[in-house]
């Protein structure tokens, strides 16, 4: 069972400064990967995170190193792993909504938030919704943690 990101939250402390990004487009966020040696950045609902700090997950070598330089709104709301997931922008079920929801409250205590991903000052409605098929896969995909 994924635990409640929630109940990770031990309270906010300072979070550092970082270099604001402003809204950049999804290719510019992809440069900020695992692999980048400056820094790597991930974004939920449109808030990017500068997660360059804590290599140990997001770097190289990280268990998350795959989320770096990504959306990973879908990925994490539906609690799957896998790059097929990330970037992709589509209408969330009330449930991956939520959790998504929380994981950003999480991500917010944790992490310096330094830009905006451009895609996410569309209109939400026009986008697509999962197919049947996608939803079947997502029912099938490895859990996260």
């Amino acid at each position: 069972m994924m635990p409640n990101p929630l109940s990770l939250i031990s309270g906010k402390g300072e979070l550092p400064e970082v270099e604001q990004l402003g809204t950049i487009s999804l290719e510019e966020l992809n440069q900020y990967h695992c692999n980048n040696p400056d820094r790597r950045c991930l974004c939920l609902f449109g808030k990017i995170y500068d997660v360059t700090a804590a290599a140990n997950s997001y770097g190289p070598e990280g268990a998350y190193k795959e989320y770096a330089g990504h959306d990973m709104t879908l990925t994490i709301g539906a609690h799957v792993t896998g790059d097929k997931w990330l970037d992709k922008f589509v209408k969330l079920d009330e449930k991956m909504y939520s959790s998504a929801k929380n994981w950003s409250e999480y991500y917010d205590t944790k992490y310096p938030v330094c830009g905006r991903l451009d895609k996410w000052d569309e209109d939400y409605e026009s986008w697509p919704e999962l197919t049947d098929e996608e939803k079947e896969q997502l029912k099938k995909g490895c859990c996260i943690m």
